[in-house]
């Protein structure tokens, strides 16, 4: 098995995988800032976090498989 960190496939799925999370963290802090007014904001924060969180649960699972972590059948 070749030295898995230096694989394009491993540096892809890493970089979609730390994109996410730090997505996931910017979306949680834009969501608990305080309001300065009643109107909604024009960002629907979480279902956007919900998707971007569903992608990066698929990049984690990815890394596993590719670390040869059995997570099927």
């Amino acid at each position: 098995m070749p030295n898995l960190p230096a694989t394009p496939e491993f540096i892809v799925t890493f970089a979609v995988f730390a994109m996410c999370a730090s997505g996931v963290g910017g979306l949680a802090w834009l969501e608990k800032r305080p309001r300065d007014s009643l109107q909604p904001r024009l960002l629907p924060t979480t279902p956007l976090m919900l998707g971007v969180g569903f992608v990066g649960l698929l990049a984690l699972v990815h890394l596993l498989n590719l670390a040869g972590v059995h997570t099927g059948r």
